[in-house]
């Protein structure tokens, strides 16, 4: 009845729509959009241009962004998951990524991070997800956020919309939910 996800696609919101199902997106929480790598790679740093340039294929060695003379292995993760869906309109906005290697697109979360933290050659994957996600569902020691354009995301540089990549997680719901039904009032409870 009632879901807490990141922005839902937009075939799944034309999915709803051929289904005919109005559904409501109700912004509730502030979250960003984060970069990973692992703690033996010496990038901290990375700008939203290089981002976009690593990830069509532009740039392919971290000595090009500072690091070490190896090969950047860009990890993406499935279409139409929450995380694919913000980095194409949060990071990418238009721009076309390169076509990953099948290995390269980890199906869970969970399976993206801990592939980060222990890849062969370890500082060589980079990867994303949302902040709550790596920092509280799926917590690793092996991997580091970085940086976006000089901002480091934390929970003081999202909620103040510091950090460059923030968005929302959202509540769900079938807009034909009662007005005095669970739904509803669940839904005014959080917002109050």
């Amino acid at each position: 009845d009632l879901i807490f996800v990141t922005a839902p696609s937009s075939e799944e919101l034309e999915l709803a729509r051929q289904s005919n199902v109005e559904i409501m997106v109700v912004p509730f929480t502030a979250e960003a959009f984060v970069f990973l790598t692992d703690t033996d790679n010496p990038v901290d740093d990375l700008t939203l241009d290089q981002i976009q340039k690593i990830y069509t294929g532009e740039l392919q060695r971290w000595s090009e962004v500072g690091g070490n003379d190896l090969p950047i292995q860009a990890y993406q993760r499935p279409v139409n998951s929450g995380s694919q869906t913000g980095f194409l309109e949060l990071v990418m906005k238009g721009k076309t990524p390169m076509t990953p290697l099948t290995e390269m697109i980890p199906a869970g979360m969970d399976e993206l991070i801990e592939v980060l933290a222990t890849y062969k050659t370890q500082e060589s994957a980079i990867g994303y997800s949302y902040y709550y996600y790596v920092t509280d569902m799926w917590k690793n020691d092996g991997v580091k956020l970085l940086k976006v354009d000089g901002v480091y995301p934390d929970k003081a540089t999202i909620s103040a919309k510091t950090y460059p990549l923030t968005t929302n997680y959202f509540m769900v719901f079938r807009n034909d939910e009662k007005e005095k039904g669970a739904v509803r009032k669940i839904v005014n409870w959080i917002l109050s």
